[in-house]
């Protein structure tokens, strides 16, 4: 009577598992995206400037170190990044070095480059999801707003245009081989 005891209850548990409501998760389309938690936010001065050089060899509180940080919390490769050379618009060209894919194809978890915006540096942004026409929704640092102003600080923008940036399609840690 036992085991039938603990087999009854080994299937009902199996029963309530299959019908509970699985919540929200990532699919392999579209997984979640980490995008806040950013370790330098409470250290960046309110004109967006600091002297400070991360641990990627950037300085904190722009759109560089940001965006090397959204890489490594979504678990994807840093290991091309190249010490002091890493302004925003020399992106495409490092990762084009590392064999990473550059186009103009945007896709969640790439890096969206705008190597014209904020000269002589460029902007980079993480792009978090595709939209309706090629539309993208980023989580950024730094991005220069209308008429040269600064918005000095993190923030999400949706819906927006991806015409005029590339995209740097950075690989999960997990697919590099081992060795």
């Amino acid at each position: 009577m036992h085991t039938r005891t603990l087999a009854t209850i080994a299937v009902l548990v199996a029963v309530v598992a299959l019908a509970a409501p699985a919540g929200p998760r990532a699919s392999a389309s579209s997984p979640a995206r980490v995008v806040y938690g950013y370790p330098y936010a409470d250290r960046c001065p309110g004109a967006g400037l600091a002297d400070v050089v991360d641990r990627w060899g950037m300085y904190a509180c722009n759109c560089t170190s940001y965006v090397a940080w959204a890489l490594l919390a979504n678990h994807q490769r840093i290991d091309w990044f190249i010490r002091g050379s890493m302004d925003a618009w020399n992106w495409p060209n490092v990762a084009r070095m590392a064999e990473l894919v550059v186009d103009r194809t945007p896709t969640p978890g790439a890096v969206a480059v705008w190597p014209q915006l904020a000269r002589p540096f460029g902007h980079i942004a993480y792009v978090t999801s595709v939209g309706p026409n090629r539309t993208i929704d980023v989580a950024e640092y730094n991005f220069p707003g209308p008429n040269g102003t600064k918005t000095w600080g993190f923030e999400t923008r949706s819906f927006v245009r991806s015409g005029g940036a590339l995209f740097i399609h950075v690989p999960r840690r997990d697919d590099e081989p081992h060795r």
